[in-house]
């Protein structure tokens, strides 16, 4: 999952030749140009909202783009948000709880 033009999407289903046209942004581009990280990233870490890994690429970057476009959002709202990311360990509960914190709620 990353950002293109600020809407989350799978980078597997754009085609190469749309994405030329875009701005991506991955993971990594989301911390500050002095290296801190995006306020999602860091209430990721503070409510301690990840443990294999194997999602947490995708709901950090789901996350970023539910709050982009619904600063506030509910449980309800970030559920539905985050649909496509599919966790294994069970986090789901801190996954809300990381989102909350990084809204303006």
């Amino acid at each position: 999952m990353v950002l293109f033009d600020g809407v989350a999407n799978p980078s597997c289903l754009i085609p190469i030749e749309q994405a030329s046209e875009m701005k991506i942004t991955t993971l990594e581009g989301l911390a500050d140009e002095n290296g801190n990280l995006h306020k999602v990233q860091q209430a990721f870490i503070d409510e301690q909202a990840a443990q294999c890994g194997y999602c947490l690429n995708g709901l950090v970057i789901a996350s970023v783009a539910l709050l982009e476009e619904n600063p506030s959002p509910t449980d309800a709202e970030i559920q539905a948000g985050l649909y496509r990311n599919v966790c294994r360990c069970g986090v789901h509960s801190r996954v809300i709880k990381a989102v909350k914190r990084a809204s303006n709620s």
